[in-house]
């Protein structure tokens, strides 16, 4: 699949932009040995990736790391970071608790997440939960033991709602939901049923300060999942959280809506996503609880 990725990049005609997306792409392939280039689409407005750190076929728990709107190829080296780190983390997480496990993160970049104007609506939720059914069972089929965890934030938890809502989930029976731009409807009464029935447990987590995600929720996907019966609801605004490595530590509270930290004039912005962030520190301990549970 990489030479793939060197065939699109040795194209004549390749615009400028579309090139830097690729080559941000590679050279996160490149200086990771564990990372492998699941699929590579080209399309307009932009090219599509889905790649993977860590063994897909061994893992015990696999998780699809998501975005949410206005963001490519162009900002996949912050996310896979992320997701990079995410797996260490579950990986100590797991240790510490004696109970080591195998883990993968996908850093799901397969869809068209649109801007915060089509964010109102559902359609790029709703067509990127199509594409993201086709890889989750794609990877159930290679790894029928693993359990596959989708952590979505911002709009792509959206997406997580209709991946519910389009009865596409049977093969996910654990999710996360972060910043949410909110779900519609139909996809709350769905999750609903679903965690009801055993079939689903779902966490939920908003920063208090957090003015952008409410917006999301103005239009057709007015329900906040952490609104949904069953729904177990965690803190990120700063305080108490479970330690990478064991015991009690004092995690940070998440500023704002940005998933990555941001150091500017003004100092330093903790995101969803920071390694000392309250939120991620419980997402780390609850998927490595994930893990543990999946043999």
């Amino acid at each position: 699949m990489i030479d793939q990725l060197r065939a699109e990049l040795a194209r004549d005609g390749l615009a400028a932009v579309t090139r830097q997306k690729l080559r941000n792409l590679l050279t996160v392939l490149e200086h990771d040995s564990q990372a492998h280039l699941e699929s590579l689409t080209m399309v307009d407005p932009g090219p599509h990736a889905v790649v993977s750190f860590g063994d897909i076929r061994s893992a015990d728990l696999v998780v699809f790391l998501l975005h949410g709107i206005d963001t490519d190829l162009g900002l996949f080296p912050a996310w896979a970071d992320a997701a990079q780190r995410l797996c260490a983390d579950v990986i100590r997480s797991c240790v510490s608790r004696g109970e080591p496990r195998r883990v993968a993160v996908i850093a799901w970049f397969g869809w068209d997440s649109g801007t915060h104007v089509s964010a109102l609506a559902t359609r790029h939720a709703t067509v990127g939960a199509a594409r993201l059914a086709i890889d989750i069972d794609r990877v159930h089929a290679r790894n029928a033991h693993a359990r596959l965890v989708p952590v979505t934030y911002s709009y792509s938890s959206t997406l997580l709602g209709e991946l519910f809502a389009l009865d596409l989930a049977e093969n996910v029976n654990t999710a996360f939901s972060i910043a949410s731009a909110g779900v519609t409807h139909a996809a709350g009464v769905a999750l609903a049923e679903a965690i009801a029935e055993g079939r689903l447990v779902l966490y939920a987590t908003e920063g208090a300060n957090d003015s952008i995600a409410p917006l999301g929720r103005l239009g057709q996907h007015p329900v906040d999942p952490r609104d949904i019966p069953g729904v177990i609801v965690y803190e990120c605004d700063g305080g108490e959280a479970p330690a990478v490595d064991g015991g009690i530590t004092i995690g940070r509270a998440a500023e704002g809506h940005a998933s990555q930290t941001v150091v500017d004039e003004h100092g330093r912005h903790t995101g969803y996503y920071d390694e000392n962030a309250q939120g991620y520190l419980t997402l780390v301990a609850r998927l490595a609880e994930a893990a543990v549970a999946a043999l």
